[in-house]
């Protein structure tokens, strides 16, 4: 499996010690939301400014897969303690295939540029990557793939918190695929607000780091996600105590037809 999925399966069913009498083995501990540093495949000293950083996951962005083969297959030789996976805007066959012998962990890939022969692959974690316009009925149909994660990307990502109408769009979304879900954090969002991710079952947030002060912003992320409550808050239902109008069942029906024809 996947390092990268391995983790989310932990956070999804808890990081807890095995039960039993044995002796218990230690587990490291796990964030509720994994950080993943996104930079660009090509860029060394990017790359080795973002490890430092101590993220759970590299993802790196890839123009040409056969331009940056040397580079992925540096980051297998440097970087193997660390799941590296890539997003690519078209994926084949062949790409999975030379990607899982380079040592990849994961892909991201969107559904209209990827033939569907790839989701038989397992030897390599898949994660869709959906856009919030697409209609519920398709998200819904994310569930039958055999993919291991979905990622999400808000829109307005200049904006400095979410807007209600956000919210929705991405509720709507994450309740829908039934797969592990992963966002990206936009630059201008407050770390504030990833209670708001959490809140939505993302479990995973991608930062660019390209675009961000390396120093503060990963931190800062991470900071933030320390201070997760242990357990979400469900906001409060109203109900309202409905009564049905009174009807009668066809058996009830056919049963008093029946008593009135034995009446003299």
């Amino acid at each position: 499996m996947s390092k990268l999925i391995e983790k989310l399966e932990r956070i999804s069913e808890g990081s807890g010690q095995p039960m039993g009498f044995g002796a218990a083995v230690a587990r490291p501990k796990i964030s509720q939301i994994l950080t993943i540093a996104s930079v660009p495949a090509g860029n060394a000293q990017l790359i080795n400014a973002a490890t430092k950083e101590g993220p759970d996951a590299l993802l790196l962005t890839v123009d040409n897969l056969e331009k940056d083969t040397k580079a992925l297959a540096k980051m297998n030789r440097d970087k193997a303690e660390i799941p590296w996976g890539v997003s690519l805007e078209t994926v084949s066959k062949e790409d999975i295939a030379k990607l899982i012998e380079l040592g990849c962990d994961y892909v991201i890939f969107s559904p209209d540029k990827a033939p569907a022969a790839i989701l038989m692959e397992e030897r390599i974690g898949k994660v869709l990557k959906i856009d919030t316009s697409l209609p519920e009925s398709l998200a819904k149909a994310i569930n039958r793939l055999q993919v291991d994660a979905v990622l999400l990307s808000p829109a307005g990502g200049d904006e400095a918190t979410f807007t209600v109408h956000q919210l929705m769009i991405l509720e709507r979304l994450a309740g829908s695929t039934g797969k592990h879900i992963l966002a990206t954090m936009p630059p201008g969002l407050s770390t504030g607000d990833i209670e708001m991710f959490w809140g939505l079952g993302v479990r995973g947030v991608i930062v660019d780091m390209a675009a961000e002060q390396l120093e503060q912003r990963l931190s800062q992320i991470k900071d933030a996600i320390q201070k997760l409550p242990t357990t979400h808050k469900k906001p409060k239902e109203k109900f309202r105590a409905t009564l049905p109008a009174a009807s009668r069942s066809p058996e009830k029906e056919k049963q008093e037809e029946e008593e009135e024809e034995e009446e003299p």
